[in-house]
């Protein structure tokens, strides 16, 4: 593995320095600003590694008598998505390359406005210079999430899965056996237990004095209820005409389950959008006060072990989880995806070498020891039979969930549709919209914001 890796960044220092074609003076040192965002602590690695690469190719380097040194100034923001994308964009905005970090790493929903906006640069020619020592090694799937008009803009830094997480022992308590418990994720990828099956649960936790609540889910705005549109066979993204798809039926069914989940069954507070993320994660992980969070995701198994103190033998005895489970025989189960990825700045005029970073910050071992902290996927195929990854069981058990993944629209409005979803969703559950209101608040909001990219079925 080290040789392999020793000639693969030998081959990447030499193809950078012609590419770079220009004479260097001795003992340079060349710059590199990098700014990355967690915002979640355990996803330091995002910046780290970019200093570790720097580290190797100044190894490499001096191995090979050149007088050039590189030097990464990496920046990891742990405040929240928003403050992070308002920094890129008013800096973007102000045109000075001096300004203006060399690599951002953000979410793949930004790629469509910040390309658009031509803030930052496509990558197509440095993927294929580099294709056969890392690219192609990559999960090929990853790359349509980092792609927009054709061309691709990112390299995927990680990857996460998304999963309703379910509390084993009220399962128990329910009567349920240890096969039975087993076999939920299967019954749910088979369409066998449905979202109704799922209410049905959460009323007998509820019931049976349990749990205060039988469902919860996250408060905040984000891509995870687009799964329920797709749960009741709709779609919200038409890739051959890269329009959005306001789907009136789907829609309606997703605002109708939330809306019984609150009136009806009584089984989710009506104030669920209000509560803080502490309060989630404390009720489904902590306290079992929640017997389901429909909208968890795999990184909580590192944030609970650092935040809340539980073990992750506390965990494995306490949870399992599945897809969301479909809606309707027309529906699919299935999990949204939600990559991160590393992007080139257009006014950077170190691009050759920003990239070289990239790429060797996408070396088997180092992106292993961020999946490993942070609780992510593997973004490359090989990845999975490097021991440290291999042995980890909760990513190897995650990983399963894969194969039914989707991903946000590659669209610029992508953002405002999931607002406008999650208001819908809040004002269903509140009381203040029926969704027949709701589906008529996303069809006006979406079409005052995207106009003729929205196609309303």
């Amino acid at each position: 593995m080290t040789m392999k890796r020793g000639v693969l960044a030998m081959v990447l220092v030499a193809a950078f320095l012609i590419a770079l074609n220009v004479g260097v003076a001795a003992n340079e040192v060349i710059t590199i600003k990098a700014w990355t965002v967690g915002p979640d602590t355990p996803a330091f690695y995002r910046a780290d590694n970019l200093l570790a690469a720097a580290e190797r190719l100044n190894q490499i380097l001096e191995a090979a008598g050149a007088d050039l040194r590189v030097e990464v100034e990496a920046d990891f923001w742990t405040e929240s998505w928003d403050s992070f994308r308002r920094r890129i964009i008013l800096t973007a905005e102000e045109g000075d390359p001096e300004l203006m970090p060399d690599i951002l790493l953000s979410s793949h929903m930004d790629i469509p406005v910040w390309a658009q906006a031509g803030w930052i640069a496509p990558l197509d020619e440095y993927i294929e210079r580099y294709w056969e020592g890392t690219y192609q090694d990559f999960y090929p799937h990853l790359w349509d999430s980092v792609s927009f008009n054709g061309q691709i803009y990112g390299v995927p830094q990680d990857i996460e899965v998304r999963m309703v997480f379910y509390r084993k022992d009220h399962l128990r308590a329910l009567g349920w056996s240890e096969e039975e418990i087993a076999s939920l994720p299967e019954r749910v990828a088979a369409k066998d237990f449905l979202l109704a099956d799922l209410q049905e649960l959460a009323k007998q936790m509820q019931e049976a004095g349990l749990v205060d609540y039988g469902l919860i889910h996250r408060p905040t705005e984000g891509p995870d209820f687009f799964q329920f549109v797709v749960a009741y066979g709709g779609e919200y993204y038409d890739p051959d005409s890269g329009k959005l798809i306001v789907d009136r039926a789907a829609l309606e069914k997703t605002l109708q389950f939330f809306a019984a989940n609150v009136h009806e069954h009584k089984i989710t507070p009506s104030g669920m959008t209000t509560w803080p993320w502490p309060a989630v994660h404390r009720a489904i992980a902590e306290e079992g006060s929640a017997g389901i969070n429909i909208t968890g995701g795999m990184w909580n198994w590192a944030e609970w072990q650092r935040d809340l103190g539980l073990s992750e033998e506390q965990l494995w005895d306490t949870l399992t989880w599945s897809l969301i489970p479909a809606g309707s025989t027309e529906g699919r189960p299935n999990q949204l995806g939600h990559p991160v990825a590393y992007m080139l700045s257009e006014l950077s005029s170190k691009k050759d070498l920003a990239f070289l970073l990239i790429t060797l910050a996408s070396d088997v071992d180092l992106n292993t020891r961020h999946s490993l902290e942070a609780a992510k996927l593997a973004i490359r195929r090989s990845q999975t039979a490097f021991a440290p990854f291999a042995e980890s069981e909760f990513l190897a058990a995650a990983a399963e969930l894969l194969p039914e993944q989707i991903f946000m629209a590659a669209h610029p409005a992508s953002g405002q549709y999931a607002t406008v979803l999650h208001e819908a969703i809040s004002g269903v559950e509140v009381g203040a919209l029926t969704p027949q209101e709701g589906v008529e608040l996303i069809v006006q909001r979406m079409q005052q914001v995207a106009g003729a990219d929205v196609l309303v079925r």
